[in-house]
């Protein structure tokens, strides 16, 4: 029991253990993606357990998350995929933080700051594949690359993209679509003389179900933390789970019948009813829903009520101690309550489940 109303538990072992399963199931190296603190659940230690276990690279979406690696003493290779100011540009060149080249302001900006510092900037070219954010179309991507080269002061050591759909539509129709204007895109390049190192396109669902689109480097995120690769298929048997979300029961009453709970009195009880008051709300990340449950004593027990800020009430079979276990997500006796299930319920991503959850919640790292 942690020494704290609510907390996570996230078991580093099973990070180093999907870790190894994708390294063996790819052949190839693995980029561990730890943007938004890694999902949130913490980009340091999920970093180092990802390296430690075999991974090569790791990616983060903006400079600041990188810039806090590098000054934890992390210095294994590392992509910004997002846009950089001016002034980040510098800070990554000279940390040696490899950055997305995906428009000409964007070439312009490292190869003047590059050229400023006297160094080079490393540059992954990105292809917009069918995803509609950063990047060049397949017939503009040499051009990009040419007009990069020839600014000076950059080296384009990889080239990627990003599927749009290959992990919520089973046999995706665009992926195939996809993967041939990235292919176009290399054999452009390639007949120019210009063959990048790293080429890296699959996320968890198609490094994982694509073997096609692997290339020599997959970018990980999900199936690392134990998140389900494919929206449509069971969870791998082959990886573990990583977080529990745990709080304390924090009250536990028999009310009489006809009593509100929470704003706006949308539950009242119709007899007399164990209400616990469990110390999590949407302050921590835990959403309002009409059908939300939390695991007590073994059972699965609705949430009645808003959700609070900061608390939340559940309707209970019998008086239990205070500091009693609720699992928010994970397993107690044969129930449980996974990230896909709070992200179905909640009609959102299973990674805007984890990113959410707030940092007042503390992580707490155990291992087997």
């Amino acid at each position: 029991m942690a020494d704290c109303p609510t907390w996570l538990e996230i078991n580093l072992s099973a990070i180093e253990h999907n870790t190894h399963q994708i390294l063996q199931r790819t052949g190839v190296p693995i980029m561990a993606v730890v943007k938004a603190d890694a999902y949130g659940y913490g980009a340091e230690k999920v970093a180092r357990a990802a390296l430690s276990a075999g991974a090569t690279w790791l990616a983060v979406a903006r400079f600041s998350e990188a810039l806090a690696l590098r000054q934890l003493g992390i210095m294994a290779p590392l992509l910004v995929f997002g846009m950089v100011t001016p002034p980040e540009a510098d800070a990554a060149i000279f940390h040696n933080v490899s950055l997305t080249l995906y428009s000409q302001e964007a070439a312009e900006l490292y190869a003047a700051r590059a050229r400023a510092l006297g160094k080079k900037a490393r540059v992954h070219l990105k292809v917009d594949t069918g995803m509609g954010r950063f990047g060049v179309l397949e017939e503009d991507a040499l051009f990009l690359a040419k007009q990069a080269l020839e600014l000076g002061g950059i080296e384009i050591e990889g080239i990627y993209s990003h599927f749009a759909n290959i992990d919520s539509i089973p046999k995706d129709p665009l992926a195939p679509i996809q993967l041939r204007r990235f292919q176009v895109a290399l054999e452009s390049l390639r007949d120019a003389g210009i063959d990048p190192l790293w080429k890296h396109f699959s996320n968890s669902a198609a490094a994982l179900g694509y073997p096609e689109t692997r290339f020599n480097l997959v970018r990980v995120g999900a199936a690392l933390l134990g998140i389900k690769p494919f929206y449509f298929e069971p969870f791998p048997d082959y990886l573990r789970r990583v977080v529990n979300w745990k709080a304390q029961l924090a009250s536990c009453r028999l009310l009489p019948p006809g009593w509100g709970i929470s704003y706006g009195h949308d539950y009242i009880t119709q007899r007399d009813e164990v209400i616990g008051v469990v110390p999590i709300g949407y302050g921590d990340g835990f959403r309002r829903h009409p059908t939300n449950e939390v695991l007590v004593d073994g059972l699965r027990v609705p949430v009645v009520g808003r959700v609070c800020v900061d608390l939340c009430m559940v309707r209970l079979t019998r008086l239990l101690p205070l500091g009693s276990e609720v699992i928010i997500l994970g397993e107690q006796g044969h129930e449980s309550i996974f990230i896909e299930n709070l992200a179905s319920r909640w009609g959102t991503s299973q990674a805007a489940v984890t990113t959410a959850i707030h940092q007042r919640v503390p992580r707490i790292y155990i291992r087997d």
